[in-house]
């Protein structure tokens, strides 16, 4: 069995003896770090993939949240994504491009493993620049209804579903979407958070994928 753990950046994979103990632990586990953003993530992900052909893919990270439900510190499970900002804009209104192809009709991006993992189940919208302003983000509201924004998510889900590969993307939020204000941030409590559920997520995929 082949595992593949994706992050964009090893600050999110938590401490030295953190990452050294999930190694150790988990030998069947591989990590990818693609780097910040969708096409880094797109490329190094569909790379992997085609060279290893890994059995499953866990996307973790952070995001913010627009959801008062999920507030800082707290650990979601992705169901949905959609690519925010892939559109026209017509004269203020935003117009999704997604197109209708073999994934999907209406441009969402679901995880089939998702409600296998007890987590709470959340909406998520990728972009390339996380939205602080206030105009923006009711605007991404009325659009998405999203809980949860992040920089990878929407590419992970992409490339897997292409490639016929189970996943999952589970998060920690650090913020929330809101205009920017990094005193209420708190990135260390949502990567240890994090990191203190993914032991337990990788034995449920181990035990379902028997």
């Amino acid at each position: 069995m082949k595992i593949l753990l994706v992050a964009a950046t090893k600050h999110e994979l938590g401490s030295p003896a953190a990452y050294n103990n999930l190694i150790s632990n988990f030998p069947e586990i591989k990590i990818l770090i693609t780097g910040i953003g969708m096409v880094k993530t797109t490329y190094f992900l569909t790379v992997e993939i085609l060279r290893n052909k890994p059995d499953f893919v866990i996307n973790i990270g952070l995001c913010g949240s627009f959801n008062k439900n999920f507030d800082v510190g707290s650990v979601v499970n992705v169901l949905s994504e959609d690519f925010a900002d892939f559109g026209i804009d017509n004269n203020g209104k935003f117009i999704p491009l997604h197109g209708k192809n073999k994934i999907s009709s209406f441009g969402k991006l679901k995880s089939n493993f998702a409600n296998k993992i007890e987590l709470p189940l959340v909406k998520g919208i990728t972009v390339n620049t996380v939205n602080s302003q206030k105009k923006i983000i009711e605007k991404v509201i009325d659009n998405f209804h999203p809980d949860i924004e992040s920089m990878e998510g929407a590419a992970v889900f992409y490339v897997c579903m292409i490639n016929n590969i189970p996943f999952i993307e589970i998060r920690a939020v650090s913020n929330m979407v809101e205009p920017r204000d990094i005193y209420k941030w708190n990135i260390p409590l949502a990567i240890n958070n994090l990191n203190s559920v993914l032991p337990e997520i990788i034995l449920k995929i181990k035990n379902n994928l028997k």
